[in-house]
């Protein structure tokens, strides 16, 4: 091999020397290059060809002598011109029988992950990767309020191991770090775990895509970095504005001693339970608008003391937050649980693993339980409790035969057939929206858009076991 142009020892070195891919693609700096086998291809490529080093699989960082860990991630252009993270960020496989025996310090993602380099390129469908541009190069160290909830994420994940349940992680489990799925398909990859004959699904430590989008906005405004995105100050205006969010959490100081941040939300929330909407409003000493579509967001603010439309922290996990309203005179829901319009022109193409129903479904949730009022005034609805919530593995398989059961369907061309609530103990599939609303097919005809909802069953019986462990 030729010598190199950088210093190994040094991360400024060798982030110096990616910055010359910044506008480029790899192929175009290295017309020999060629992709990598498997997802993770062109970041293989770019150590080999642009680095000049032998990709390996080893548990340190790729440039050891720095500490630095390398890794490439796709963007997507936004509607606002903006460019947002595609997907999460895969990080290194968990050996569940390893990892058992570890502390958060001596874990192979802190050994492997605690310093990052990262090269961000623009997706582009149907383009080969090493032809895909890279706009943004840069490093990244977890400030220390991220790092308290990744601790805490990378702890949930090793209690599962510990408890001989790595079979059942999924990514909705924590906030920030994620025991992701990695393998070609779910069931093909699998893993002896400690303390269980059970095999669990190959998994590898990965960033949420909400966290993603963090780095990528703290790269517009960071005056340096904001170069290479090339944008203006009218336009850093108009992000600011879109994406301006507030911690809940100002300072670590806040934690209670050993808290987590979800309890930590809910020790916030507790002293207003029983209290209706009137009362909180009074109480804080602010005004709500009960017609509002984020009315119980703005209920959950408003006792946070966030001041920002947007909950930073709920932001960069992926928060998904749900309003359940209970009727006044009974525990019981009307409304099933409604998810965004399906895709059918896409839904066709995708698997399981990488459908957006899926990523809904894997994303932590949070509850926010009303009981309503005999008047039907919002202002009068009784706040009853707030709670995390994420799908388990085994409903997981449940909704998954639901969506290969749509997917063929939308296949046949039959969109009078689907699965209805009636006969499917979680979740099934039925119109949502404006009446003479059509959406595209792959048959190239218009239909009546048609979404995935959760049975007002299967919520109830969540809700109502939180209701009663007064946890």
């Amino acid at each position: 091999m030729k010598e190199r142009e950088y210093d190994i020892t040094s991360a400024q070195s060798i982030l110096d020397y990616g910055m010359r891919l910044l506008g480029h693609s790899l192929k175009e700096l290295h017309p020999d290059a060629k992709i990598f086998s498997g997802k993770g291809g062109l970041g293989t490529s770019v150590e080999y060809y642009h680095y000049d080093y032998l990709p390996n699989s080893e548990s340190k960082p790729d440039f050891p002598e720095a500490g630095l860990e390398l890794k490439c991630t796709p963007l997507k252009l936004l509607e606002d011109s903006s460019m947002g993270s595609k997907e999460r960020l895969v990080l290194n496989i968990i050996n569940f029988i390893e990892e058992a025996d570890k502390t958060f310090e001596t874990s192979s993602f802190w050994n492997k992950n605690k310093f990052l380099l990262l090269m961000f390129y623009l997706h582009e469908s149907g383009v080969d990767p090493v032809d895909m541009l890279f706009k943004l190069i840069r490093t990244w160290k977890f400030p220390e309020e991220d790092l308290k909830i990744i601790r805490d994420d990378w702890s949930k994940i090793h209690s599962m191991i510990l408890e001989g349940k790595a079979d059942e992680l999924t990514e909705g489990l924590t906030f920030y770090l994620a025991a992701c799925m990695k393998g070609s398909k779910a069931g093909e990859e699998m893993r002896k775990q400690p303390f269980s004959e059970r095999l669990a699904q190959q998994r590898a430590y990965s960033l949420k895509s909400g966290y993603i989008n963090k780095i990528i906005l703290a790269s517009y405004l960071d005056a340096n970095l904001r170069q290479q995105l090339n944008i203006s100050s009218k336009r850093l205006d108009a992000l600011q504005k879109k994406y301006s969010s507030e911690n809940i959490v100002k300072s670590l100081k806040a934690y209670k001693r050993g808290e987590t941040f979800e309890e930590l939300i809910e020790r916030r929330m507790k002293p207003y339970y029983g209290k209706t909407v009137a009362q909180i409003v009074k109480q804080l000493n602010v005004e709500l608008n009960p017609s509002s579509k984020d009315f119980a967001y703005h209920v959950c603010r408003v006792i946070l003391g966030v001041k920002s439309k947007k909950i930073k922290e709920f932001e960069n996990a992926g928060v998904s937050l749900k309003t359940i309203a209970l009727e006044a005179n009974r525990d019981y829901i009307v409304e099933s649980m409604s998810f965004p319009y399906i895709r059918f022109v896409n839904i066709v193409n995708q698997n399981w693993e990488e459908s957006e129903w899926y990523n809904m479904l894997t994303s932590r949730f949070f509850f926010v339980v009303f009981r309503k009022s005999y008047s039907g005034n919002k202002h009068n609805m009784t706040l009853e409790k707030v709670f995390f919530w994420n799908m388990s593995h085994s409903d997981l398989g449940v909704a998954e035969e639901l969506w290969n059961d749509t997917k063929q369907k939308v296949i046949d061309g039959d969109y009078d057939n689907f699965i209805t609530t009636k006969s499917h103990p979680i979740c099934h599939v039925r119109p949502h929206g404006t009446k003479g609303q059509t959406v595209d097919t792959p048959q190239g005809i218009r239909v009546q858009p048609k979404c995935f909802w959760l049975n007002n069953d299967y919520i109830l019986d969540i809700v109502k076991s939180k209701i009663k462990s007064k946890v």
